[in-house]
């Protein structure tokens, strides 16, 4: 997986979760949290939590539910929701510091998106790019450049988030910007910087993280799928056995 990345770093997060999943993270935001900047200390807190969820067998179960998955992105972005706006020192009528988080999950062939603030997400195939996230900022007047968040990290004790998912397939591109793209025009220099790796440095005021999807990574993902015998074969096993076990 060859990782593209452009603008800052230390905006973007990824690792690798248990033997078939990967987090890819990208934060922006404002105020500092115990000296440090927002995002690095989003990231970090956000780093530990995946760690320390996914340990154990029960991780590896949740990763073919897609129910579960998405209950186990809403548990740790609600995770570091509370632990910002406790650090912070914030309180619902003073807001110290705030991030935009978008979090992409890929398990296997499933990719699990869970996003919040002015973050993005996208998907370029087949030469075209489609967002995966909205934006959640507003304009009081709409010639102010100036936006308004209406949903971050660590501005109040409840938050909502957007989560959902979706199957990748082989030559795809993911890609994280830690500020939505302006338009068509932005979004055309994203798909040539993508798929002829033109125009590097044109996204110098964003932080971009491509992940290419290789067509054997989604092809074996699929191969190693484990298919559940159905119920009535495995009542007949039972009676089959407690026979055996009678006649003997």
């Amino acid at each position: 997986m060859q990782l593209t990345i452009s603008g800052q770093r230390r905006r973007y997060l990824q690792i690798t979760l248990g033997s078939h999943a990967k987090a890819f993270a990208v934060c922006s935001g404002f105020g500092t949290i115990d000296g440090q900047s927002v995002e690095e200390a989003t990231l970090r807190e956000l780093q530990m939590t995946l760690q320390r969820r996914s340990r154990g067998a029960r991780f590896g179960y949740q990763i073919a539910k897609p129910k579960a998955m998405a209950a186990f992105l809403i548990a740790v972005v609600s995770h570091l929701n509370a632990y910002l706006f406790k650090r912070s020192a914030a309180h619902e009528d003073y807001v110290t510091s705030g991030a935009s988080l978008t979090l992409i999950l890929l398990c296997k062939e499933r990719a699990y998106i869970a996003h919040v603030g002015t973050t993005a997400a996208y998907v370029v195939r087949s030469g075209y790019v489609v967002a995966l996230t909205k934006d959640d900022s507003c304009s009081l007047d709409a010639d102010q450049p100036a936006r308004i968040l209406t949903r971050a990290l660590g501005i109040g004790s409840q938050m909502q988030m957007s989560v959902c998912s979706f199957r990748v397939a082989g030559g795809d591109t993911l890609v994280l910007a830690s500020k939505r793209l302006a338009g068509a025009h932005d979004r055309r220099r994203l798909a040539k910087w993508i798929v002829s790796g033109e125009g590097r440095g044109a996204f110098a005021d964003h932080t971009i993280a491509a992940v290419p999807i290789r067509v054997d990574q989604v092809t074996r993902a699929a191969a190693t799928r484990t298919r559940r015998p159905p119920l009535w074969y495995l009542m007949v096993a039972v009676l089959l056995s407690l026979l055996l076990i009678l006649f003997v």
